[in-house]
């Protein structure tokens, strides 16, 4: 199944190969920065983000054709939404064979809120998505969508109009943050409640790489990372001290996305402010994802996983590794074992411990895809790259030194000490 997302400033087609009701993953990947908002006038998608729309979507509907994907689904977002020239739009894409649906602002809240209550452990808290031309916040309460807000501030839109500059003043970083919490102004349930933040989008994923390349942070995952505001203070001042021009060497930061990332680490800021957070967990999944959940879980409503950690730890299970009963067999065992040695007090019995405990011995021979020797170290690897959401990278961690320590000597985790506590 291939979802294409034509957004404000990047289209993607992304592709997922699946299992129905059983396992799933990312197969394929196209991005293109077509920057479609730029330069719009009096709500005019303009000939030239025209051309440069066109021209992914050619490419896009070549790719499907030519790998046999024939379940496709193409979602549009702000920028095509607002447009007053969008049936001309719409109409060079139809040429292409392919019919594009026109999210809401309600829509494009609902699919991203999907793809993070389908990926974190989150039962209450607020959401952020900061796009090209617009964003959206939101409030879940008991994993249910209870409120959103959609605003034109994306980060194509807010450059244009508050930083247009080679090189930025902070009297225009001052105006900016004055306007952004002006449109959060009517979403007055948006508020310090000391619920969790979370944020998605290519935004808020771009600013956790380049806080994680800055801290020589140990994990490449972005997913459950958590950006802390005063780390983004500190992308945001380097990114003011620098012209555009200089900002691609960054670290982490692509360059399509030098003249606009202030923008949105300025607006992402300001979000942070009004929920009162010191730190913004990062999703790497939103829109696209939520569109593939709707398809992957149907028909439950709504289409949510019952236990996001559990999902995701069969998922990989099954991806990786044939023989579920020996794993079942050997989680059996662990947990009889940790039982046991809790009711005689040699530990105190630790239900998150018991989990991992769990979690580690349904992934522990998974390296055997790779090869049959060494396989724990194979296993650690994977546990770590093919990422497990719904569980803090710390957590991660642990799941994977414990696959990685099933046979043969005690692993050395000194490198991912920066993700572990102390007596981890």
């Amino acid at each position: 199944m291939a979802i294409i997302d034509l957004g404000s400033n990047s289209f993607r087609l992304v592709v997922f190969r699946y299992r129905s009701g059983s396992t799933f993953a990312l197969t394929d990947e196209i991005r293109e920065p077509v920057r479609l908002s730029a330069g719009m006038r009096d709500g005019e998608i303009q000939p030239d983000a025209l051309a440069r729309a066109t021209a992914a979507v050619r490419a896009y509907a070549a790719f499907c054709r030519a790998t046999g994907v024939g379940d496709v689904v193409v979602a549009a977002t702000s920028a095509i939404r607002d447009a007053t020239n969008q049936a001309e739009v719409l109409a060079a894409f139809t040429d292409h064979g392919l019919t594009a649906r026109v999210l809401s602002t309600d829509e494009e809240a609902y699919y991203g809120y999907l793809g993070i209550v389908n990926s974190m452990a989150i039962d209450d808290g607020l959401f952020v998505d900061v796009g090209g031309g617009s964003a959206q916040v939101g409030r879940i309460t008991r994993r249910a969508l209870e409120r959103t807000m959609s605003a034109p501030i994306g980060a194509v839109r807010m450059t244009e109009a508050f930083l247009p500059s080679a090189r930025t003043k902070r009297s225009e970083v001052r105006a900016l943050r004055r306007h952004v919490l002006d449109a959060l102004d009517t979403a007055r349930w948006f508020a310090p409640d000391g619920l969790t933040l979370v944020g998605t989008g290519g935004t808020i994923r771009t600013l956790a790489a380049m806080a994680q390349r800055a801290s020589d942070y140990p994990l490449a995952e972005i997913h459950g990372y958590a950006l802390r505001r005063d780390a983004l203070a500190e992308l945001t001042d380097e990114l003011i001290r620098r012209p555009v021009s200089q900002r691609s060497r960054i670290s982490g930061l692509k360059g399509d996305r030098a003249d606009i990332i202030l923008a949105g680490a300025v607006t992402i800021d300001t979000v942070m402010e009004r929920a009162g957070a010191e730190a913004i967990e990062v999703c790497s999944q939103g829109l696209r994802e939520g569109l593939f959940y709707e398809h992957f879980l149907a028909p439950v409503t709504p289409p949510l996983f019952p236990d996001v950690r559990r999902a995701s730890v069969m998922n990989v299970a099954a991806r990786y590794s044939a023989d579920r009963p020996h794993t079942d067999h050997v989680a059996s065992l662990a947990l009889e074992i940790f039982d046991g040695t809790a009711r005689v007090g040699l530990h105190g019995g630790d239900g998150r411990e018991r989990e991992l405990l769990w979690s580690a011995a349904m992934l522990h021979d998974i390296g055997v895809v790779v090869d049959y020797h060494d396989h724990h170290k194979h296993g650690f690897y994977l546990v770590l790259n093919a990422g497990l959401p719904g569980f803090s990278h710390r957590e991660l961690a642990l799941i994977a030194l414990l696959v990685r320590a099933h046979r043969k000597a005690p692993p050395s985790g000194e490198w991912l000490e920066p993700v572990l506590d102390d007596g981890d």
